[in-house]
């Protein structure tokens, strides 16, 4: 027989593993841990940077923590969309070969494409993301932000990626239909996110997507506009959106290019969102150039 001793400490040592296994760990961080201290990087990203070049240290100190996450929480869909978006600030404003750029994105894409399987099973899509009507995903999902954040960022990941891929790669994926899919949605889950980014993501999109029979007969130029117009009404403030349509009216609607020129100025004169300074330094020094392209306007 066990003697009163032994199952006391026979039900000591049961509270203390089942304590051990709902109390987390001295000195062992939580995923929840791991994004606050990767958002902390993320908002000193701009620290160190000389005009649009941003130093390294800050936004791989905000990728390790991202990663260190995703390790300890992989269907952390939070810290999987906040790695893809130091992913895009780290191609664009710290790497400089474009041989870098698409590794980087090549490890974006494949990250996205593993939290696109995780929403397709959490949220029953059992078609697939890709294969749904994008209503069809939203009525699915909800309102859950996380996903529409991943939209945005998976979209860029995947674009960039095809960008220093090459065209004809980024055909033979059916690269432009899963970015076209990725904004849609986003669009219809909350357009406000990003400062209209999903309409900027899709203006942009059907603004460079050549217009080719059987393939992307679907690109339209002016939905391209308007679409860069509804991102602007969302944020008037937005750098970005302004320099998108400024481009688009330039190409594509010559007869409005006075709006364009005043879209280019109000961004020169303009100052950076402190929030987003080495992003907007680089639209406005690209605004400037553009500017000074423009007869009559030097």
């Amino acid at each position: 027989m066990i003697n009163h001793q032994a199952r006391t400490g026979i039900l000591l040592c049961f509270v203390f593993s089942l304590l051990m296994a709902i109390l987390p760990l001295p000195g062992l961080a939580s995923a929840v841990d791991h994004i606050e201290e990767g958002d902390q990087a993320w908002s000193q990203r701009a620290e160190g940077h000389r005009g649009p070049r941003a130093a390294a240290e800050p936004i791989e100190n905000a990728i390790e923590a991202y990663l260190s996450a995703l390790n300890s929480e992989p269907e952390n869909l939070e810290a999987r969309w906040k790695l893809l978006r130091a992913f895009h600030f780290k191609g664009e404003f710290v790497l400089k070969s474009k041989k870098d750029r698409h590794e980087l994105y090549k490890w974006g894409r494949e990250i996205a494409d593993t939290g696109r399987l995780q929403i397709e099973t959490r949220y029953g899509l059992r078609k697939g993301f890709f294969r749904t009507k994008p209503e069809d995903v939203v009525a699915s999902v909800g309102d859950q932000a996380d996903v529409a954040e991943y939209c945005f960022w998976a979209a860029a990941n995947w674009g960039l990626w095809g960008h220093y891929s090459g065209k004809m790669i980024s055909a033979l994926t059916g690269l432009v239909y899963k970015i076209r899919q990725l904004a849609e949605v986003m669009v219809l889950m909350d357009e406000s996110i990003e400062n209209g980014g999903g309409h900027r993501l899709l203006g942009q999109f059907h603004a460079r997507v050549p217009r080719v029979p059987f393939f992307t007969w679907w690109a339209d130029k002016d939905l391209a506009i308007s679409e860069l117009r509804l991102s602007l009404q969302l944020a008037p403030n937005d750098l970005l959106s302004k320099m998108y349509l400024a481009q688009a009216l330039l190409k594509f609607r010559p007869e409005e290019k006075k709006e364009a020129i005043k879209l280019l100025h109000d961004i020169v004169n303009g100052a950076p969102n402190p929030e987003r300074l080495v992003e907007d330094i680089e639209v406005i020094e690209n605004a400037r150039v553009l500017l000074k392209d423009q007869p009559g306007t030097g």
